[in-house]
């Protein structure tokens, strides 16, 4: 049975939604979290606070959307790095590179993955990008246990989610915003020295000399 097409105005709805969540996500790059506010994206939307409230929500749950449409955006680099021909290494390491550009282009959101915040609705949005994602990584893992690339006491459920914390961690000092960031120099060296070690534990018998 065929769906229903929207109607007109649950199409405007969407538009609006939409358009705040764009303007939300100027904000944030513009002037970070401090800036961000239901009133401000009404200001610059030139529609009433209520709307934005109606539409999306206060500044978590803008914070959240803002975050969703930029790690979707991703996505689509991702999934192509895990689709294209290679060994899993192989995609495993495109993915990671498309999830670096992420965090270079997107310093904010991707902090608020890396850490969400403490808003329960909020981290449930942004925790189920990264569940998504993470499943795909656990597959890339798998697939190599089985072929002998990636050493076979591997739990690439638990690998999965350990990889996604040391990356994150180590991304993070590059996008931070305090005495922590580390400069680019210096933040290269430390993320090779980090792919060095990731690729030397995950290594299986086909990947030694």
């Amino acid at each position: 049975m065929n769906e229903a097409k929207p109607t007109r105005t649950q199409r405007r709805t969407e538009e609006m939604r939409r358009t705040i969540i764009e303007i939300a996500s100027q904000i944030l790059a513009e002037g970070g979290t401090a800036a961000l506010s239901a009133e401000e994206v009404a200001r610059r939307a030139d529609i009433a606070p209520q709307t934005v409230y109606n539409r999306v929500g206060g500044k978590g749950a803008l914070l959240a959307a803002a975050t969703e449409l930029a790690m979707i955006e991703n996505r689509r680099h991702m999934d192509a790095a895990y689709a294209a021909p290679g060994s899993p290494l192989e995609r495993i390491g495109r993915a990671a590179a498309a999830y670096q550009r992420f965090a270079q282009e997107q310093p904010i959101q991707f902090l608020l993955l890396a850490s969400p915040p403490d808003d329960l609705e909020t981290a449930r949005t942004l925790m189920a990008l990264v569940t998504e994602q993470n499943s795909k990584l656990e597959q890339a893992l798998r697939e190599g246990i089985a072929c002998g690339e990636i050493r076979a006491d591997t739990d690439p459920a638990a690998m999965a989610t350990a990889l996604w914390g040391m990356f994150n961690g180590v991304l993070s000092l590059a996008v931070r915003n305090d005495g922590f960031k580390l400069e680019d120099a210096a933040w290269e060296k430390v993320l090779a020295s980090a792919t060095l070690v990731l690729q030397a534990g995950l290594a299986g018998r086909q990947a030694q000399p």
